[in-house]
């Protein structure tokens, strides 16, 4: 690494460059859901297993992407990913129906972001070093922390003034800025061709990780467990013994896992380079450091997802005050992120992160209990203030407590697997989880009411068999169907049909809240096996 190289900010402006043009797209669609099905002419489950499948993609290939940038040049993978994005994101805005929307978005911006992100990482890690080092993981995740803030309030705004197409065109646009910023500022980082990069891992890395994604979106529909409706493949039901599907197929990717890390010992053993060097999980800070970040990155995208939902499609607030609901928790996270990272020098960052953890759970409690289908949009604002104080705690140490202790030579490797669990976890598993625990206890909840206001007792069976009708019905109905709908119910019910509805979307929203606090304290735990010392000078 030459001393120019380590003294110019360029490469970070790059980089940080397409963060940005990536952060418009992830946490703008949160104020736009109800914009897009309205346009589109589609549903929120629908948009919701699109966001989903996106994540399958980078999820799946984030490692073998990381190894790419080792192989062929950091720089070039890392350009090329941007451009694909940008064509993807381009394919989103112009697109005249779901169809085309689901390309761009479940499947071309998605194979751009897996080459972007892990070798962003990587090329912080090999432009600059040492206290630099530290100051650009900070600059980095203060930036994605303000982008956060700012993106869902721009979007909202755009699409209010515009449409939702006008405020995501800002993403691809962004993209050609960072484009013409990594050809300029930008130099090309040592390439390792001998890298082999092994055919076999890189099929069991996809269907593991891969199958774990869509098996989560199977839960809804299906069960976690316990098997909600049968299993039908080619017009022949399955005997699956009372058990859901998705338990079956959670064992199936373990085995997958298992094969997939053994393969790399196996590799190992030939000296051949394996795909993901397993000795990276020995490394505590940076397993315990991994399965944080991917944890936390899950409670903040099923809460922001859920409560947006909660918002637009029951309260019927419109993307800006969607996004200004949400502002001050990211707002708040960006200012405690951006202030906070040098922190860790004092105090050991695992006490830094438990002490986040409580707080944020503690802001998700106040943000459960002031949501309701007659709230306004600061309503929220105390607990959002409160999550964001705790959030920007645990995530100004998050990046270093991860990477810190990983050689230089593993960076690849591990900032690959690292966001592949941000990815899958955060992301993917996140949206699933919070939409399988927000329109299950909404079904629940109706279900739960109806048997209340016909004074009828129901059998568990024919409960479990009124939610499934429930799913299947208001998975796609439009406005005309729910009215129909409505005119045939017993005269109790429909009487008290909004009633039943406003309490049992609150309840759903309460319920996913719920989840995201109990991985907030699995979040507690991991943090106080970390290493008590603290960051290096």
């Amino acid at each position: 690494m030459s001393e120019k190289q380590n003294a110019s900010w360029l490469p970070l402006v790059a980089i940080a460059g397409s963060m940005v043009m990536m952060y418009i797209t992830s946490f703008g669609v949160n104020v736009l859901i109800s914009s897009i099905v309205t346009d589109l002419g589609t549903t929120v489950a629908t948009l919701q297993l699109v966001i989903v499948s996106a994540s399958l993609i980078a999820g799946s290939l984030m490692v073998t992407a990381g190894r790419l940038g080792d192989k062929l040049g950091k720089k070039k993978v890392f350009l090329v990913g941007v451009i694909i994005y940008t064509i993807g994101l381009t394919v989103v805005v112009l697109s005249p129906n779901t169809t085309i929307f689901t390309v761009g978005w479940g499947i071309i911006w998605p194979m751009g972001m897996v080459l972007v992100i892990p070798n962003s990482i990587a090329l912080i890690m090999h432009f600059y070093d040492g206290a630099q080092r530290a100051l650009a993981f900070g600059i980095y995740g203060a930036v994605l922390s303000a982008v956060a803030a700012i993106a869902p309030v721009i979007v909202g705004w755009v699409a209010n003034t515009a449409d939702w197409r006008v405020a995501l065109a800002m993403s691809p646009a962004m993209g050609m800025v960072t484009i013409a910023l990594t050809m300029m500022g930008m130099s090309e980082t040592k390439k390792e061709p001998g890298i082999k990069i092994d055919l076999l891992s890189v099929l069991l890395s996809v269907a593991s990780f891969g199958l774990f994604l869509i098996t989560t979106t199977l839960a809804a529909n299906y069960g976690w467990f316990e098997a909600k409706r049968p299993l039908v493949v080619g017009g022949s039901e399955i005997n699956t013994f009372g058990i859901s599907i998705v338990a079956y197929l959670y064992v199936l990717v373990a085995v997958l896992f298992a094969l997939f890390i053994n393969r790399g010992h196996a590799l190992k053993e030939r000296n051949d380079p394996p795909l993901l060097d397993s000795d990276l999980l020995k490394n505590l800070p940076f397993t315990l450091g991994m399965s944080i970040g991917a944890l936390f990155f899950l409670v903040n995208a099923a809460m922001l997802f859920a409560v947006s939902v909660f918002m637009q499609a029951g309260v019927k607030l419109d993307p800006l005050q969607t996004a200004l609901a949400t502002l001050p928790f990211s707002l708040i996270l960006a200012v405690v992120s951006f202030g906070t990272p040098g922190l860790g020098k004092r105090v050991a960052p695992k006490w830094i992160v438990m002490c986040g953890s409580v707080v944020m759970a503690m802001g998700l409690w106040l943000i459960a209990a002031d949501l309701s289908m007659s709230m306004e949009p600061m309503d929220v604002l105390p607990g959002m203030l409160l999550a964001g104080l705790g959030a920007g705690l645990m995530m100004a140490q998050g990046t270093s407590v991860t990477m810190m202790n990983v050689p230089a030579e593993q960076s690849g490797a591990a900032s690959g697997l690292s966001e592949t669990m941000k990815e899958i976890i955060g992301q993917g598993f996140a949206v699933a989880l919070a939409g399988a625990v927000l329109f299950g206890t909404v079904y629940g909840s109706m279900a739960d009411s109806f048997a209340e206001t016909e004074n009828i007792r129901m059998t568990e069976t024919e409960q479990e068999a009124l939610i499934v009708e429930l799913e299947d019905t208001f998975q796609t109905i439009s406005e005309e169907e729910e009215q129909a709908f409505i005119a045939e119910l017993p005269e109790k019910t429909r009487n008290a049909y909004s009633e039943i509805v406003n309490r049992a979307a609150e309840s759903g929203v309460r319920a996913a809240i719920f989840v995201t606090q109990l991985v907030l304290g699995l979040c507690f735990l991991l943090a106080f096996l970390l290493p008590p010392r603290k960051l290096e000078e």
